[in-house]
């Protein structure tokens, strides 16, 4: 199948209200593509395709794919009535991966993957390329702040795309780049295993080592940087000049962070400021300007320093009264310790943070990680575990076990908070008592809009 193809049928698409999928319907649209969506809620994504005048069906039924040539799905679609329907009426029905594969086909294709970075290193890519002429278009994971959307359109040849590598999306695509950010112990339910999850990104860049295709690897990612003895064509990026491109960092704040970038033991671009907060992000910023330079284009201070970032990533919502708030999406241990670290940085603010760990299987599988990552952190409140469909199955940790494991043996004082009602009052006696400080939730089920709410109703 062929992306023109899909010019003549009627499509629709399963799960069309999340970021990703949200994202390729408008690129369809604008396609001129007749398309239409169904999932489970309204949300702001359903707004944003309203829009774009894509009709959404709120909830599933077989109905919804009446007179539809082709379905395309989300990967967090199980047994789905629109989906069983169409399989009876032998109807096709595709992935995602399909979609995006069909898409970036005959493209200069740059796809950006990782378990973590990913979006935030997609959308750094996308506008730094847009700001030096390239103008590719971009399909990002989440809100890109500068042009407040999770796409941006072209009519250019060149695509900048992340790809999944949770449900094998990655491993689709035909790229002329491929940047790997880096690799950590996660998607055992699709994999099964971390040794299969492992085993399948190997094979996937030596693949493309043996292709036309330039391939860029995190040299401090153990797992990566052991790929470079089966092949020389990996270009390396890292804090450290054994790295192709590395930087060297000058000063990291609660403002902005400062650095400079290096090829070899080079300097090729000094004193370079940017907005985002955090040594990894910096080290995404790095990976981003070894493409930048291998591509040939010259990038200006000012364009990296005007990057706004991307919509849950320290994403300041505002004050009430003194209370500074802020959403992240942070929900892996990794990237949690990345956002304490970052918290670091207020020393001398009065900090609380509020976690809500995501499916019962990551707080299971990661659950010595979540311990360590959360050890000796004050003011910390955990709330009830989001089930992003999943089941509690007896014998499970859940978010009350990690709360009493971490005041028994580290004698803290987190609390445990199981519904929003409880979590609200609570932050409206802290909004009152306290003075310049900052709530700062993370997670990625229902939390962001929880506080988003919290904060709308109460400015």
């Amino acid at each position: 199948m062929k992306f023109s193809e899909l010019a003549s049928s009627n499509v629709h698409i399963v799960g069309i209200n999340g970021i990703g999928m949200s994202a390729l319907a408008i690129y369809l649209k604008k396609n001129n593509i007749n398309v239409t969506g169904s999932d489970i809620a309204y949300n702001t994504s359903t707004v944003n395709l309203e829009k774009h005048k894509i009709p959404v069906f709120i909830g599933h039924k077989s109905s919804n794919i009446k007179d539809r040539d082709i379905i395309f799905y989300s990967s967090a679609i199980k047994n789905n009535p629109e989906i069983k329907e169409a399989k009876k009426n032998k109807i096709p029905c595709f992935n995602r991966s399909k979609l995006l594969q069909l898409i970036c086909k005959d493209k200069f294709t740059i796809v950006v993957s990782g378990s973590h970075g990913k979006t935030s290193t997609t959308s750094i890519l996308g506008y730094l390329l847009v700001r030096a002429g390239l103008n590719p278009t971009i399909i990002s994971g989440g809100i890109m702040q500068n042009f407040g959307k999770n796409i941006y359109l072209t009519n250019s040849n060149y695509v900048v795309v992340e790809a999944d590598e949770s449900d094998g999306t990655v491993f689709k695509l035909s790229p002329k780049y491929l940047l790997f950010l880096n690799v950590d112990r996660e998607h055992i339910d699709f994999y099964k295993s971390y040794s299969n999850f492992k085993s399948n990104i190997k094979n996937y860049i030596l693949s493309l080592t043996k292709k036309d295709v330039r391939i860029f690897i995190n040299n401090e990612d153990h797992f990566l940087f052991s790929l470079k003895k089966y092949s020389k064509n990996l270009i390396t990026f890292g804090s450290n000049t054994k790295a192709d491109y590395s930087y060297k960092l000058i000063k990291l704040t609660n403002k902005k962070s400062s650095f400079d970038i290096l090829k070899g033991r080079k300097i090729i671009a000094k004193n370079l400021s940017t907005n985002l907060l955090g040594e990894h992000n910096v080290q995404n910023i790095t990976a981003v300007l070894s493409i930048v330079d291998d591509l040939g284009y010259k990038i200006k201070k000012s364009h990296i320093f005007n990057f706004l970032g991307t919509k849950r990533r320290m994403n300041i919502l505002g004050k009430l009264k003194k209370t500074t708030f802020i959403d992240d999406y942070a929900h892996h241990p990794t990237e949690i310790e990345k956002l304490i670290n970052i918290l670091s940085l207020y020393n001398k603010k009065h900090i609380i943070l509020v976690i809500e760990p995501h499916r019962y299987t990551r707080l299971n599988d990661l659950y010595s990680e979540y311990l360590r990552v959360l050890s000796n952190t004050n003011n910390l409140i955990i709330l009830k575990t989001y089930e992003a469909g999943e089941s509690y199955k007896k014998g499970m940790k859940n978010s009350k076990n990690l709360v009493n494991d971490l005041n028994v043996l580290n004698n803290q004082k987190t609390k445990y908070i199981d519904n929003y009602r409880d979590l609200f009052n609570l932050l409206d006696q802290f909004i009152i008592n306290k003075s310049e400080s900052i709530i700062i939730c993370a997670g990625a089920g229902d939390i962001s809009n929880q506080i988003r709410f919290f904060y709308d109703s109460r400015k």
